[in-house]
């Protein structure tokens, strides 16, 4: 990873600190040097694949389910239905083939 691309990422990571979603317009003006859209695209998806957004996704939903053990009970069975449901229905397509 070359050292702009690495410049780049940092500036995502202060803007994911403020609360910001980096985009490739808002990076582009935030650096300190001038900035291809491509370098930007590049600095973006690596810092999307990176940790923090991960602990982003998993902070909400933490915050999200409430009472944990009512609302993961309700949440697994939904998936569950759901599962049989596909299930189901890869059958059907698998009979009609």
């Amino acid at each position: 990873m070359n050292n702009t691309i690495n410049q780049l990422i940092i500036i995502c990571q202060k803007m994911h600190e403020e609360g910001k979603t980096p985009s490739v317009g808002i990076l582009r003006s935030k650096a300190p040097f001038k900035v291809s859209v491509t370098e930007a695209i590049d600095a973006i998806k690596r810092f999307n694949a990176s940790t923090p957004r991960a602990q982003t996704k998993n902070s909400q939903h933490d915050t999200q389910l409430g009472d944990d053990s009512v609302s993961l009970a309700t949440r697994v069975d939904a998936l569950e239905r759901e599962v049989e449901t596909l299930k189901a229905s890869v059958a059907d397509l698998l009979r009609h083939r």
